[in-house]
């Protein structure tokens, strides 16, 4: 997948809104915007493969623990974080509730999406997923950016489904599964959960809850497996 410098993707983004009367924009990424006299702070991202050897579908964008987020996690106003996908043209919103929780969780926070779901979005469309974790996504084309702000307060409301303005519709679920291993923990439940054992070295005790916590979702993954995930954790939050 192609990639835009982050100067050129904030000027996509700037360019498809600039249209919208009283929208403006602060420097920087994250930044602040104003639009339908509503602010919220925005996160551009490009949408990466996420080099999984059995889904090869799978992509994501990759949110680093930095100083910037700490202002964003403590103010009132709502975090979107938009991965771009500069090949289809077309962005992926997460739940901005959920995103918020998880800045600077940890070294780095992946998020993932597919490139299939990213492919032939109609104009005026939305395309919703969800995650093996059970979260939501909304995919759609970079030119509907004016109509995603409109609608943004229905598009992660579960019992909306339709939206009419402009005969928009929402789609029903699609299903994103994912590999039959979970590759990082990202959960803030269980991160709050095994993250105090983590830092009394009680990493067994973290294996298990892990192991317990996510038993019906990956059943496959061994004991070994699990301690291999944790371990990992344990040595970055060692690191940092």
């Amino acid at each position: 997948m192609r990639n835009l410098l982050p100067k050129e993707l904030k000027i996509k983004f700037v360019e498809t809104l600039s249209a919208v009367d009283g929208f403006s924009y602060e420097d920087g990424n994250p930044f602040l915007i104003k639009i339908y006299d509503q602010h919220f702070f925005i996160f551009l991202k490009n949408l990466s493969p996420a080099y999984f050897k059995n889904s090869p579908d799978v992509t994501r964008v990759q949110l680093p623990s930095s100083n910037h987020f700490d202002k964003i996690f403590n103010a009132n106003i709502p975090f979107i974080i938009l991965g771009y996908d500069v090949d289809n043209d077309t962005m992926v919103c997460w739940n901005p509730s959920k995103t918020k929780e998880r800045l600077n969780a940890k070294s780095n926070v992946s998020l993932y999406s597919r490139n299939s779901l990213q492919s032939n979005i109609k104009k005026y469309n939305f395309e919703t997923g969800y995650l093996s974790n059970g979260e939501k996504i909304i995919l759609f084309r970079r030119e509907d950016l004016q109509l995603f702000f409109e609608n943004l307060s229905n598009l992660f409301d579960e019992k909306q489904k339709i939206n009419t303005y402009k005969n928009t519709v929402v789609s029903g679920p699609i299903e994103i599964c994912f590999p039959d291993k979970l590759r990082e923990i990202t959960d803030l439940q269980v991160l709050n959960l095994i993250n105090p054992l983590l830092e009394k070295n009680r990493v067994l005790e973290a294996v298990e809850i892990c192991a317990t916590y996510y038993a019906n979702h990956y059943n496959k993954m061994t004991f070994k497996d699990w301690f291999v995930l944790v371990n990992n954790l344990y040595k970055n939050n060692s690191n940092n």
